[in-house]
């Protein structure tokens, strides 16, 4: 019995971090871009910057926050059989095998780009006045 729970123990652990690894990069991806790229470009936008940095920009970042959490809770370990028969039974033929190893590599994309957009909602409105005008 004793090996069992260690054994269970193991993929408590590995599960987490099967699904923390790829959301704490995408996390630190997001913030490197924000901190050094995003201000290159909103410099070169210019006025136009403010349609990116505004209201609807950031609910725009929640609707693909969702999405991307939708994608990858559909595609976890946990739901990815049912997944994969669903796909099989509503989507035309593909012109690549549908498989689970397919829908492991989604989930972790999905995971990731959760974190990466998490990571670009601007933490306050000064914030975004500050980024739209080019000054960091």
């Amino acid at each position: 019995m004793r090996p069992l729970a260690g054994s269970r123990a193991m993929d408590a652990v590995n599960s987490i971090i099967e699904i923390a690894g790829p959301l704490m990069l995408g996390l630190a991806s997001g913030a490197l871009f924000r901190k050094f790229v995003q201000p290159r470009i909103f410099a070169q936008l210019g006025d136009r910057a403010r349609r990116v940095t505004s209201a609807t920009g950031t609910w725009s970042l929640v609707v693909q926050i969702c999405v991307t959490l939708g994608l990858a809770a559909a595609c976890h370990a946990s739901n990815a059989m049912a997944t994969l028969m669903w796909m099989h039974e509503h989507l035309p033929p593909m012109p690549f095998p549908l498989t689970l190893g397919l829908i492991h590599w989604v989930f972790l994309g999905a995971t990731f780009f959760s974190g990466y957009y998490l990571a670009l909602i601007p933490s306050s409105e000064a914030e975004e006045e500050q980024s739209a005008s080019g000054t960091v």
